[in-house]
């Protein structure tokens, strides 16, 4: 499963994909970077770090915390990608749960031994 990079704030955790566009284009102005590269190495550079956190920060209506260099392992973090594996018509769908009926199954067979009367 794909990964996603994701920010730990004092108010809790942004995934980078999740922030509005908007804040990818101030991101873009304050950092030089475009957004593709902001998203693949958030904390590359620490002027990227500092704004990329506050970015989340903001996102996330708290301050933020002055960060060390050490920090920055336990703050920029990847994270399971939450997107939907099964996708019907373009539409994510629900996937199975393992042993669950599939469509079309009428259930487990049942144990009779002849015509129903």
């Amino acid at each position: 499963m794909a990964t996603e990079w994701a920010v730990n704030t004092p108010a809790g955790q942004v995934r980078l994909g999740d922030l509005p566009l908007d804040t990818l284009v101030q991101l873009e102005e304050q950092t030089g970077d475009e957004r593709w590269n902001i998203a693949a190495h958030p904390y590359r550079k620490a002027k990227t770090a500092r704004v990329v956190y506050r970015a989340c920060c903001d996102h996330m209506k708290c301050d933020p915390a002055d960060l060390t260099l050490r920090d920055l392992l336990d703050t920029f973090e990847q994270v399971e990608e939450d997107l939907p594996n099964v996708y019907e018509g373009g539409i994510p769908k629900a996937e199975p749960e393992a042993g669950s009926e599939t469509a079309g199954s009428s259930g487990p067979p049942s144990d009779t031994s002849g015509h129903p009367t």
